[in-house]
């Protein structure tokens, strides 16, 4: 009996070290986790910083852009150009950088390396 008894205790010992070393993991990720999110938080406010600097914040998605792709002009609703979140379209064309493009031309782009990727368009 006092064999099963010492058995009893390691195997409590042994799980409750396991269980201290998860919750210790577990912390760290949660630490890591919200570091993220703040990281996050702050480039969002300053992603609405930049757009209120330099952008117009009511564009519209029906609006027609024109691509100067490789000497071809390409025309695309800037909801096309911009449907996918977080890719360079949606940071060029989603108006948070108008006035400073309408500085630089009269809403015509022009990309000579990238030709048979706006055929697709």
């Amino acid at each position: 009996m006092d064999e099963l008894e010492r058995a009893a205790k390691r195997l409590k010992s042994t799980v409750d070290d396991h269980q201290s070393s998860l919750s210790t993991e577990i912390q760290k990720l949660d630490d890591e986790e919200k570091r993220v999110r703040d990281r996050l938080r702050d480039i969002e406010e300053r992603k609405q910083q930049c757009a209120a600097e330099n952008g117009i914040p009511d564009v519209s998605d029906d609006e027609l852009i024109e691509i100067n792709a490789g000497g071809k002009i390409i025309a695309a609703r800037r909801g096309v150009l911009t449907q996918r979140q977080g890719t360079r379209l949606e940071a060029l064309f989603c108006g948070r950088w108008e006035q400073k493009y309408s500085e630089i031309a009269a809403a015509e782009y022009f990309w000579t390396s990238i030709r048979r990727r706006f055929g697709q368009l």
